[in-house]
This record gives C-alpha cells, sequence and structure tokens, in this order.
C-alpha cells in the first residue's frame, strides 16, 4: 500500500508526507516520511518505520520500537471508502499528542464529451 497525504493551509502546502505500507518476512512495516513542498525531508536520518501489532479487519495497530515520535499509528477503516489515520506522538519532553485524519476515496470523474468532440 502507498499513501500520500498533504497539509493544506490557504492554498499552500505546508508538508507532503509519503507513506508505504511493506510486507517482509518478519510482517509488515509502515513507513513514512514527511517533506517540505521543495521537497526537502523533515526526518534528518532515515525513514519513521513502525512494525505492526495487531492486525483484524477494521483496524491495524503500528508501533514505532525507535522513538515516541509517532509512537504508535493505528489505521481504522470506517466503510469500504474511507478510514482515519490516527497518530499517537510520544516526545521525550512535553505533552503526548494525537492526530486523526480521515480520508476519503476519491471517486472517478467521468469525462463528459465536449460539443464539438466525435465520438
Amino acid at each position: 500500500m502507498t499513501g500520500v497525504f498533504r497539509l493544506v493551509e490557504n492554498d499552500n502546502a505546508l508538508v507532503i508526507e509519503l507513506f508505504t505500507i511493506v510486507e517482509k518476512p518478519e510482517g509488515l512495516s509502515f513507513y513514512l516520511r514527511h517533506f517540505t513542498p521543495e521537497l526537502v525531508t523533515w526526518e534528518k536520518a532515515e525513514p519513521t518505520v513502525l512494525n505492526l501489532t495487531s492486525l483484524d479487519p477494521k483496524r491495524v495497530d503500528f508501533e514505532n520500537p525507535v522513538n515516541g515520535l509517532p509512537k504508535h499509528a493505528i489505521l481504522l477503516r470506517v466503510d469500504a471508502d474511507t478510514y482515519t489515520a490516527r497518530s499517537e506522538l510520544v516526545p521525550e519532553a512535553g505533552e503526548p499528542q494525537v492526530i486523526e485524519i480521515t480520508y476519503q476515496r476519491q471517486k472517478p470523474v467521468v469525462e463528459k464529451p465536449s460539443p464539438g468532440r466525435k465520438k
């Protein structure tokens, strides 16, 4: 699975997140990396990697064994076209935070023939 998330404010992209879920012999891993609009990475080292801790038809839980940014990533299936991603951030100093984003499948756009075009 591959995905992209853009945080946009006033028609300006603030951050771009690319993520993948990869099946490996030891289980599923969730990789993510953040970029500026100029594609400069936010993470100084490697991408963030979280490992699968539980899986059922409506919920997938991943945990970061290295640090708390994020510590947990949870994908919840709401319906066939909707899921919610929940990130639980646990910094070394400061208060924990929870970020939830709801994703919707984009419906295909049916192209209508223009009046001047022949079929």
